[in-house]
């Protein structure tokens, strides 16, 4: 198994923006050294994803669906699709 990341989906927090403007940072090792300010990920069943999303919501956080976990063979295990949006 593997992931599909949609890249799209991830709120950049503006000082990740202000890095990469300023540092000459590319959008992959935002990702890697960074992660863009993304706190946990939660791998939840698709049947589910409402509820847990709701939950995390009512708990005071803002949860965002960034992806789905797909088959895959070789590498890489991770697949990134879009772009980040820097433009904060």
């Amino acid at each position: 198994m593997g992931a599909r990341v949609d890249l799209g989906k991830i709120p950049v927090l503006p000082v990740f923006a202000w890095l990469a403007r300023e540092g000459g940072i590319a959008p992959t090792e935002l990702l890697r050294t960074f992660n863009c300010g993304i706190g946990m990920i939660a791998v939840v069943s698709a049947a589910d994803s409402g509820k847990v999303i709701n939950a995390f919501t009512q708990a005071g956080e803002r949860p965002v669906a960034i992806g789905e976990i797909v088959s895959a063979s070789g590498e890489p295990r991770v697949r990134y699709e879009g772009t980040l949006r820097l433009d904060s």
